[in-house]
């Protein structure tokens, strides 16, 4: 089941404008050159760290439901032997040459097996 991630991704934009908002102060202080605006930045920096904090926090949950929801890739390149899958030979190969219709019943990784096997198909 695919999870919305739209709220995750919604927490994400909101804690980066915040530390957008806050370094944009920051550095509107600083260009100031004056004393006052030198202090006023460093009264911000703990509040821009807050912020980068919050951003890492929801950055990290987004990434982990983004995982939860991904296809397990390791299952995906499993490919069982299936019931349409031509019979061997008696010897644990598969047969050589197989009808088109039976060819077309197979899966796509089945039919990319038996051609890599040097299968043909009969038309």
């Amino acid at each position: 089941m695919a999870t919305d991630l739209k709220p995750y991704f919604d927490a994400v934009n909101s804690a980066q404008a915040e530390v957008d908002r806050i370094a944009h102060d920051l550095d509107t202080a600083m260009a100031d050159g004056s004393d006052e605006g030198k202090l006023k930045a460093l009264e911000l920096q703990p509040q821009l760290d807050g912020a980068l904090s919050k951003l890492d926090e929801a950055s990290g949950l987004y990434e982990t439901r983004q995982k939860a929801d991904r296809p397990n890739d390791i299952a995906k390149n499993y490919v069982p032997l299936s019931a349409n899958t031509p019979a061997g030979n008696g010897e644990g190969n598969q047969a050589s040459e197989i009808e088109r219709g039976e060819f077309n019943k197979l899966s796509v990784q089945d039919q990319a097996l038996f051609i890599r096997k040097g299968g043909t198909v009969r038309d």
